[in-house]
């Protein structure tokens, strides 16, 4: 029951095995699955979150490949229950942890040897280069590592949107509106008699069509968010908090 992208119908995926179910599994195939997933889609605001804590981008990739290849090994993702049953939560407090014990250990010169049946973890080369043209500046650690998490989750959510649209049939009709969801998605301050002669159809038309475009985000935005958190009464408090961390 792997997590899914929409369906060309239109539904959207309702299944319940999240990715954090996914990582506590006791079948090491399974979590040793979900953590590479973990880090394609989350390495990037752990990797931030590391050098914002000062280290440089070499050590900062050693860290995080220790970090993530220690989760898996150890067992310690059970202590989500104890992060009020967030992944983003759990994640940033234990790699602080993390990091805190390597500086011990480098001020003690000792030295660290990771062992050879570490998972095999996917990295970005060029993180680098996307952390020095972002604007990553002026917010604390914990802040920016919100702000990327939300920033790669919205992401994903609106590359499967477009991607659903685009099995639909709709892709010009996703192109048109994309500007206006990602502005809120309200009419105002767009010209909605223009958009719609563009598609060829009526402004009440169009306005029904954003309508279900909003709704389609939102479901698959619901989604992606209880794919990292316990439980589905969770899933409107972390969007809450995401979202205001986009406003820091």
């Amino acid at each position: 029951m792997a997590n899914t992208p929409p369906k060309g119908d239109g539904k959207f995926p309702t299944t319940e095995w999240t990715l954090v179910q996914r990582l506590k599994d006791s079948d090491a195939e399974v979590s040793t699955r979900a953590l590479n997933e973990l880090c394609g889609q989350y390495h990037y605001p752990l990797y931030c979150l590391i050098r914002a804590r000062g280290l440089a981008h070499h050590d900062a990739q050693d860290a995080l490949h220790d970090f993530l290849a220690k989760l898996l090994r150890l067992g310690s993702l059970q202590g989500i229950e104890q992060e009020k049953g967030r992944l983003r939560t759990f994640l940033a407090k234990a790699l602080e942890r993390a990091l805190i014990t390597r500086y011990h250990r480098e001020s003690r010169r000792e030295q660290h040897e990771v062992p050879l049946n570490d998972p095999q973890l996917p990295f970005d080369p060029d993180l680098e280069d996307r952390y020095a043209s972002e604007a990553t500046s002026g917010l604390p650690p914990d802040k920016l590592f919100d702000r990327k998490w939300c920033e790669q989750l919205l992401g994903r959510v609106l590359r499967q949107l477009a991607e659903d649209y685009t099995r639909r049939g709709k892709q010009p009709l996703f192109e048109i509106l994309r500007p206006v969801l990602l502005a809120g998605g309200s009419l105002r301050g767009h010209d909605a008699t223009r958009l719609a002669e563009s598609l060829t159809i009526s402004e009440p038309a169009l306005r029904t069509a954003l309508v279900r475009l909003l709704r389609d985000y939102r479901h698959l935005l619901e989604h992606e968010v209880r794919q990292t958190v316990e439980s589905k009464e969770a899933v409107e408090a972390e969007i809450a908090d995401l979202m205001a961390s986009l406003s820091t």
